[in-house]
């Protein structure tokens, strides 16, 4: 599909999108993350609700606990700037540890734990939610509306990050989603903008942002791997864990008290957190030898589930064996040969984000009385 050249800049059209829905008398909650791109998306918003006399911009932040130091310092300051009425949630959710194969959750503010065990503490005036997903975080119950308003929450979502991003933009018909079942749409005004356009409007406006960006830069922690987030959700947030064992020890020494297995993927690397073959051994040999013979019995069930929904898929299609490395274009699904089936169920993909086909690993199933997601854990 052909880009439309408008003539205008994306600050032009970013503000123009969140102005429209300001004039129209929605209300926009701005789901803040401390990230660069939730930082250019408040400040637009801000930006938007000036010109159409909106002020304050609502913003709703979710406690993550475990972020580099600077993320929370960085929100408490954001909190306390007079144009924005903040939202500071605490869902004791879940959070991926790719660390650990035998439980791959951790959770926030762990009740099961003294707050001094935690890695640090909310602000006193944080709101405590018993929803543990991600769509809990933007509901009419939470910010009420009149009559005729509709709710939608803002993210920071940019399509240039991904391919899966660009499609699911291209599904929605532009950056307004389908409203979820609280009635609530998402709106991604900076989608077409690109990593250097958010990080121009930072300086050229002089934005106050995440200051461990600075750190991650020094350190040299290459752009697209440059990100604000719980840094244990997936493998390739090793290299910041390892700049972090540097940068900050004391806190990367607290983060391998908190959480099971980091110390010693920081220390293996990769090898730690994905299936290495042996010599002479194939990828499927090398699939059955660590996510089904070597796994914990929940990924064990996962990888045989998965293996037998894609030997089914490619008999229907080939007389040929499964593939080995290269995926087969005709199977359903990304990964359609040993290696990728390999990679994608080696820590279990408790969320599904490779194997969409399989359900989510519930909280429940880890921790009695932790409950069900009841939603989409993450965006």
């Amino acid at each position: 599909m052909p880009r439309k050249k408008t003539g205008n800049t994306v600050l032009d059209e970013a503000i123009g999108r969140v102005a429209c829905l300001y004039e129209e008398g929605h209300r926009i909650v701005v789901s803040f993350s401390t990230g660069k791109d939730s930082t250019a998306l408040l400040e637009i918003c801000i930006m938007a609700a000036q010109m159409t006399g909106r002020l304050p911009v609502d913003i709703v932040i979710r406690d993550e606990e475990v972020m580099f130091p600077g993320t929370y310092e960085f929100a408490e300051r954001v909190a306390n700037r007079p144009e924005v009425n903040v939202t500071w949630l605490v869902a004791n959710q879940p959070i991926i540890n790719v660390y650990d194969r035998n439980n791959p959750y951790f959770w926030v503010m762990d009740k099961e734990l003294s707050p001094s065990e935690w890695m640090r503490e909310p602000p006193k005036w944080a709101t405590y939610i018993k929803e543990q997903h991600i769509e809990a975080m933007t509901t009419p119950a939470r910010f009420p509306l009149q009559t005729d308003q509709k709710l939608y929450a803002a993210i920071g979502l940019r399509t240039d990050e991904s391919r899966h991003r660009l499609y699911g933009l291209f599904t929605s018909g532009g950056y307004i989603t389908k409203p979820n079942r609280y009635k609530v749409s998402n709106i991604r005004p900076i989608y077409d903008w690109t990593s250097k356009d958010v990080w121009k409007f930072i300086k050229e406006f002089n934005l106050d942002y995440n200051r461990a960006y600075d750190v991650m830069l020094r350190n040299r922690i290459p752009n697209p791997i440059m990100r604000i987030g719980p840094p244990t959700s997936n493998p390739y947030g090793i290299e910041a864990l390892r700049m972090a064992s540097s940068a900050w020890p004391q806190w990367f020494d607290r983060a391998c008290e908190r959480l099971k297995g980091i110390r010693t993927g920081v220390k293996f690397g990769m090898h730690a957190l994905t299936p290495t073959r042996k010599y002479g051994e194939t990828w499927e040999e090398c699939f059955h030898r660590t996510c089904v013979d070597e796994a914990p019995d929940w990924i064990r069930e996962r990888a045989l589930l998965t293996k037998k929904i894609y030997m089914r898929r490619h008999a229907k299609h080939a007389s040929t064996a499964f593939p080995e490395v290269h995926p087969c274009m005709s199977c359903t699904g990304n990964i359609a040969s040993w290696k990728k089936m390999a990679m994608s169920l080696y820590n279990g993909d408790p969320w599904s984000t490779k194997a969409s086909f399989l359900p989510m690993v519930e909280p429940e199933f880890f921790r009695e009385g932790a409950g069900n997601w009841n939603g989409k854990p993450t965006f």
